[in-house]
């Protein structure tokens, strides 16, 4: 496995990674209408062009996780942190989110997720980041934000 810089060319197999690694999410909010299940490839070659993003590619050539981020007022946000579900616990996030804090050292980091996701916010509360602010995106669907100050 590598850890690379996606591509344009990588969008749609990423755009596919995405509804395989949200799929679960969206099941488990009980929530189909989740921005990363109804993304289109217009969004998705959006997305890329305003972030950087990464990619761990399998040793067969599969891309198996991803996470983009961008600098944002000198903060680093970090976006679609995701793993084939095929794939996950493994480590494969931990080593995507650490590379991409490598490329963007900064004082403070901070992300948006589900606050009912407890797998996602264990997660990131393992790597440093704590909730900053929570807020009602829909009817019976919270979003947190999660920063991790340097």
């Amino acid at each position: 496995m590598k850890i690379e810089l996606a591509t344009r060319n990588d969008v749609p197999e990423l755009l596919e990674l995405q509804y395989k690694a949200f799929a679960p999410v969206a099941q488990k909010l009980q929530f189909a209408g989740i921005p990363q299940m109804t993304a289109t490839i217009d969004d998705a070659y959006a997305h890329f062009d305003s972030h950087t993003t990464l990619k761990m590619v399998s040793d067969d050539g599969r891309i198996i996780g991803s996470v983009s981020g961008k600098m944002d007022g000198g903060s680093l946000y970090i976006g679609r942190l995701m793993v084939s579900p095929d794939c996950q616990r493994q480590g494969i996030g931990r080593k995507l989110l650490h590379h991409l804090e490598s490329m963007f050292p900064c004082t403070r980091e901070w992300l948006c997720s589900y606050r009912d996701d407890d797998v996602t916010c264990s997660f990131y509360s393992s790597e440093g980041f704590s909730k900053y602010d929570d807020y009602l995106v829909s009817e019976g669907l919270w979003a947190i934000h999660m920063e991790k100050i340097q």
